[in-house]
């Protein structure tokens, strides 16, 4: 039987919703509501409102028990003392809005009966009222006028229940999160089913809701359940452990930054270009109050000071890195996410102030640990360790960056047989430092493993001389120093920051409990407790900063449950109790290059230059796998070492002439000029024998270029070279790790060329450029830079020159197209068996660098079959279904301004427009 109690108004809608609703009627066959007039239901003046077999419903004022206790001695002849019946009281988030004297009655009235259960799911103040989560769960209820009259600690919850008659061994009292964590409630199973349904990535919000809410079952039953008689998690503020051999330092407290600020939380600290400088700081992206960000807030102690500018992302970003290099002032930005289902692989470089685009990750990767390193060759260096992937994946892998050498995997080397000190883990903490010999070691502390556990674990590592990377446990000395361990150390999004030769953890939330005033920031080195006292900031999300007068906190926050979010007030944490500080925002640093921008005011500074090309990753895979990670990063890769058959040895111009035969007829394009354009049709088309088509190119050098067609139906079917070259298609193979490219594959043509530049252009979809004969250059660019680089309305191929030698084509290219100082080349050089990956949509043109080039390219759809446009696509770059429909609403959108003036026709297009881009950047 389940009785459902609450106020009679609330009562009487649900009888009304179940009279009302024939699915719950069924439920209930023998539901009756209760009238004044009905002779047989005398309770009908104590409360009960209805009838039924397996449900009562009762309004009542639990501050009036004897009614409620008179329904169910008279309707379940529920008397107090021994009976047949086992009773389980269920209350949800309900006793603490009863004044505390009316709730305190209704436990002790629950505790008259024998057999009885009382099961409790409430909020409590685990660090007081004025932890930020608290002060915004209290205010929201406030605001709703519904108060939390008896709201206390998990403590007082338990000492009230004893005092009501239940027993202290007949009570389990635990917070949410500790519930989240037993895998009797949820399995390890059940949590990664969960995250795979949908990507989760708010781990600091859901230990701070989960701490503040706890589930007590309380049974008359003494012995059932263990109690811990010193519990921090029951108390306001947990009493010092006569085993916590730490010690507390000078208090620290906050002093707000001055003028208005930016909201933002999960960004990146960007220090001032000018060599030692701290008078200036900048908070790069993160989530700001409605989406992600791009752009950088410049945070100054004097006003003289310049803004600081972030690299030019495309999107909004968050839980990325920019760390310094070894010990210059140069910075690395690493990886991030937008969403947590789309990991970043960018990075960028900032020298002597510019910032510039370098080699993309292995993989996408955020929340992961990135620290200033020397390499073995004493080249500056950036170690990177864990993170996730846009799968959810959880990595182990560590890397080394150099400016000479991009991204390298480092061996790892573990000094004990404990692999857990290099499992996978992200939202762990790490910082470096220079030790007495002058090298640098690397400090990590706590993260996430893939068991959804929060590591209690210190590491620390250090460079071999043989390349080897050195990993050690570090907790002997803590564990020595400081209890309980895992309460302090084992956190995740909390940050390792030196300060005044400190190295202090600070913030994040931990495995068991809600850290507090006392125990968010602890010294490490020393096991000092710093506490917080007065206003204090909740340190989730936050960037740091030691300085000399304290720690600048700047950002963070987080979304308090459905309660409302709760934003830092950027400060100052200071043993000064009366500082004043000087910090305040000084402006929002616009980049000049967000997306929208670009995309309709390309302006360039009269001095730009054309951009540096970043070098392609070269990498050699090993699995299906690897390249179907790659294929979801979406940036290029060059495959190296792997075998695409007998053709890189066999096709010489000999073998090609005797196999697809000599008097063949081919058509190709013959150019006057270095540079074909498909706009302008520079080119004509020749029909010619096989044989001369190589001679030509071979012995005189003439410019040009065979693309093959299907022999069959040039203009109906696409190209295979199995089909159109069968002499010769045996010769070719792609590698076993690339079977998805194979399985989706649409075309393969066989291409052969002179010293002729190919057009600049884009295909819709994904291929892979086999390079078998000569080498080749290309020019790769993203396809965010497609309104930079003249490419017309409709069009997939642009009149751009990049290749020109000229002395002046650049800055007449920059006068022409100005956004191209802003674009962002990728540069590839293949060698015969080269395999470049080009993602659907990536503008690219190429150049032999020798004589005769020999490839095969192998187009393949990587998009669902109903992305593309129906009908023919003999070339594989028809534009997707959506974009062809687009354009023709684009159309009826342009002339339902026909009859309106001009102004008035262009201001209303220019705004549609706008709006358009907003939504893809958000997209």
């Amino acid at each position: 039987m389940f009785v459902d109690v609450d106020y009679p108004p609330l009562m009487e809608r649900k009888v009304r919703m179940i009279e009302d609703t024939e699915a719950l009627r069924s439920l209930l066959p023998s539901f009756r509501k209760a009238t004044p007039a009905a002779s047989d239901n005398p309770l009908q003046g104590l409360g009960l409102l209805a009838d039924s077999e397996n449900y009562l419903p009762i309004g009542c004022d639990l501050r009036n028990l004897d009614l409620l206790s008179k329904v169910l001695e008279d309707r379940l002849k529920l008397n107090e003392g021994p009976c047949a019946v086992a009773v389980l009281f269920v209350a949800e988030v309900s006793v603490a809005y009863m004044e505390r004297s009316a709730s305190q009655s209704v436990l002790e009235w629950a505790s008259r009966y024998e057999d009885v259960r009382f099961c409790l799911l409430e909020q409590h103040l685990p660090d007081g009222a004025d932890h930020p989560f608290a002060q915004t769960m209290l205010a929201h209820f406030q605001k709703l006028r519904t108060p939390l009259n008896a709201i206390g600690t998990m403590g007082e919850m338990r000492s009230r229940f004893e005092k009501a008659g239940w027993p202290r061994n007949g009570i389990d009292l635990r917070t949410l999160w500790e519930v989240w964590r037993d895998e009797t409630f949820v399995s390890l199973g059940e949590r990664a089913r969960l995250d795979s349904i949908e990507p989760f990535d708010e781990w600091e919000e859901l230990a701070l809701f989960g701490s503040h809410y706890f589930l007590m079952i309380a049974t008359k039953r003494e012995g059932i359940y263990d109690v811990v008689t010193d519990n921090g998690n029951e108390t306001a503020v947990p009493s010092q452990s006569s085993k916590d051999k730490s010690t507390s330092g000078p208090p620290l407290f906050s002093r707000a930054l001055h003028g208005p600020q930016r909201n933002r939380r999960f960004g990146a600290l960007i220090p001032s270009s000018a060599d030692g400088s701290s008078d200036s700081i900048g908070l790069h992206a993160g989530l700001g109050t409605k989406e992600r960000e791009h752009d950088c807030t410049t945070h100054v102690r004097y006003s003289n000071k310049s803004p600081i500018d972030g690299p030019p992302t495309r999107f909004g970003i968050m839980c990325h890195t920019i760390t310094r290099i070894g010990n210059t002032s140069d910075l690395l930005f690493v990886g991030g996410r937008a969403s947590p289902e789309k990991a970043s692989a960018s990075c960028w470089l900032r020298q002597s102030g510019e910032w510039k685009q370098v080699q993309d990750l292995p993989e996408g990767r955020y929340r992961h640990c990135t620290v200033p390193f020397e390499a073995v060759s004493n080249d500056p260096a950036v170690v990177v360790f864990g993170g996730k992937n846009s799968k959810g994946q959880i990595l182990d892998s560590w890397l080394i960056w150099t400016a000479k050498t991009g991204w390298t995997p480092l061996e790892v080397e573990s000094q004990v047989n404990d692999p857990a000190l290099i499992s996978a883990r992200f939202g762990a903490a790490a910082t470096s430092f220079i030790d007495i010999h002058g090298r640098f070691e690397g400090v990590m502390i706590g993260g996430m493993d893939t068991s959804g556990q929060t590591r209690g674990d210190a590491r620390r590592f250090a460079l071999n001389p043989d390349g080897k990377l050195k990993v050690q446990g570090w907790n002997i000395e803590m564990e020595s120093r400081l209890e309980p361990p895992a309460h302090t150390l084992a956190r995740f999004g909390a940050q390792l920051v030196t300060w005044k030769s400190k190295l202090l953890l600070i913030g994040g939330v931990t495995a068991d409990n809600l850290l507090t005033r006392e125990t968010e920031i602890i010294d490490i080195t020393s096991t000092t407790k710093i506490p917080l006292r007065g206003p204090r900031p909740m340190l989730v999300g936050t960037n740091i900063l030691g300085l000399d007068e304290g720690l600048l906190v700047l950002g963070g926050g987080a979304t308090c449950f459905s309660f409302g979010t709760y934003w830092n007030t950027s400060c100052v944490l200071t043993t000064n109790q009366e500082l004043e500080t000087a910090w305040h925002v000084l402006a929002k640093s616009e980049l000049p290059n967000t997306q929208s921008q670009s995309l309709l005011e390309e302006g360039t500074a009269s001095n730009a230059s054309y951009p540096s090309p970043v070098s392609i990753q070269r990498r050699h895979i090993s699995s299906q796998r690897e390249f179907e990670e790659i294929l979801q990063t979406g940036k290029p890769v060059i495959l190296t070492g792997h075998s695409i058959g007998a053709c890189t040895a066999a096709w010489t111009p000999t073998y090609l002439k005797d196999h697809i035969g000599a008097d063949r007829a081919v058509v190709v394009h013959r150019s006057p000029t270095q540079k074909m354009d498909f706009q302008t049709k520079n080119f004509s088309y020749r029909t010619q024998s096989f044989s001369s088509f190589i001679d030509a190119i071979e012995h005189q050098g003439d410019r040009l270029y065979l693309r093959a067609l299907s022999m069959d139906s040039p203009g109906e079917k696409p190209t295979t070279l199995a089909n159109d070259f069968p002499s010769i298609a045996q010769d070719f193979r792609l590698p076993d790790e690339l079977a998805y490219v194979q399985d989706n594959a649409h075309s393969s043509p066989l291409r052969i060329s002179g010293p002729v530049t190919m057009w600049l252009h884009y295909d819709v979809m994904a291929n892979v450029l086999c390079q078998i004969q000569g080498r080749k250059r290309l020019l790769l660019f993203p396809p965010s830079d497609v309104t930079r680089l003249g490419f017309k309305a409709g069009a997939s191929s642009s009149s751009i020159d990049l290749f020109s030698e000229d002395p002046n084509h650049e800055q007449e290219l920059l006068a022409r197209y100005p956004g191209l100082a802003r674009a962002q080349p990728h540069e590839a050089l293949l060698e015969a068996g080269d395999i470049l990956f080009i993602p659907s949509l990536w503008l690219h043109t190429a150049a032999p660098t020798g004589g005769l080039s020999v490839a095969v390219n192998v187009f393949f759809r990587n998009l669902k079959s109903a992305a593309y446009a129906a009908g023919r696509d003999v070339y594989g770059n028809r534009d997707l279904a959506a974009y062809e429909k687009g354009r023709k609403d684009v159309d009826r959108v342009i002339k339902a301004f026909d009859d309106l003036p001009s102004d008035v026709r262009n201001f209303y297009l220019s705004r549609l427009g706008m709006e358009m881009l907003e939504r893809a950047v958000d997209a």
